[in-house]
């Protein structure tokens, strides 16, 4: 995910409160928490929302044995030489889902980008291979969402 922004300012955005309060002021069934227990240059950001009856696919819907919780813990690492590492994890409550992987933060000529690398597993039987695919493009459009808003800051700050 490319951003036009220098890797200096986005891992900064990064690590602020008020970037991720921001994030999640409109959205009602999500609740967020953040800490920083490896100290400066550092945050974890912990996640949850409950997915919204009408936005869960019927394939899930099937075998969902109660509501749709999504959780989703992200740790990042402080920038060196540059760079700065990150990791996640993700459950989703209602269906056996989880998800891990890692993020690095790096410069590029027209800014910087976040590379994502990691795995989805569903362990339901007979649709689990189905909803693989699903839990991975609702990452992808939750990472996607997050880049929009993190630039759509950066504009607002810029203009202002």
């Amino acid at each position: 995910m490319s951003y036009r922004v220098p890797v200096e300012q986005l891992h900064r955005a990064i690590l602020t409160d008020e970037l991720w309060r921001a994030r999640f002021a409109t959205a009602p069934t999500a609740t967020l928490e953040l800490s920083r227990p490896d100290g400066p240059g550092t945050v974890r950001i912990q996640m949850t929302e409950r997915a919204r009856p009408d936005k869960i696919p019927s394939v899930v819907k099937r075998v969902l044995n109660t509501e749709l919780v999504l959780e989703r813990v992200d740790n990042w690492g402080p920038l060196a030489d540059g760079t700065a590492s990150g990791t996640f994890t993700g459950t989703a409550k209602g269906i056996a889902t989880e998800m891990d992987g890692a993020y690095v933060l790096r410069p590029t000529a027209t800014g910087s980008e976040i590379e994502v690398t990691g795995l989805v597993a569903v362990t339901v039987p007979l649709v689990g291979g189905m909803i693989e695919p699903l839990a991975e493009q609702l990452l992808h459009r939750v990472l996607n969402s997050e880049r929009k808003f993190v630039e759509q800051q950066f504009e607002a700050a810029a203009t202002a």
